[in-house]
């Protein structure tokens, strides 16, 4: 089974604001003034996101802090209504305790993956820097770009198309 591991906010929904991350930085505060927990998808984004799950056939884990916020049946109407054409099949468990929210998040992958040995291929991808903990990790330190980026979709495909 493929795995893609996604994060939100700085993959799909997109900042308003040109926002570049560092491999340290976290968000600030201000910058989800203007977006809704759960605002809508950028539309572009949502249909590179469907063409990459064809592709690939991959199943969708969130990782997001969105879990925290609605049920995954919540989360599963919430992508239909987006035109997500793959439901979530699963969230990573919130596993707070790490010495950074970095590290945390990509704990909580790990775990996930320890606890499906099934998953034979898999990728996240998320505007936290979390490479030093993942091996297939995909970066959008450009939160107003997301999935959009073509090297972001490329690295997706030769991650997941690994033959």
């Amino acid at each position: 089974m493929k795995i893609l591991f996604l994060d939100h906010y700085g993959v799909l929904c997109l900042s308003k604001k040109t926002i570049t991350r560092t491999e340290l930085s976290m968000p600030a505060e201000d910058e989800f003034n203007d977006v809704d927990v759960f605002d809508d998808f950028d539309k572009d984004a949502v249909d590179i996101l469907n063409n990459i799950i064809e592709i690939t056939e991959a199943e969708i884990v969130i990782s997001s802090d969105w879990k925290r916020h609605t049920t995954l049946d919540g989360m599963c109407e919430f992508y239909q209504k987006q035109g997500i054409k793959k439901l979530p099949l699963d969230y990573t468990t919130w596993l707070p305790g790490a010495s950074t929210y970095h590290e945390q998040r990509a704990t909580e992958i790990n775990t996930w993956l320890e606890q499906h040995p099934e998953t034979t291929q898999w990728a996240a991808i998320d505007d936290l820097y979390m490479g030093t903990w993942l091996t297939n990790f995909v970066w959008t330190k450009n939160v107003h770009v997301g999935i959009k980026d073509i090297t972001v979709q490329q690295q997706l495909l030769d991650i997941l198309i690994q033959v």
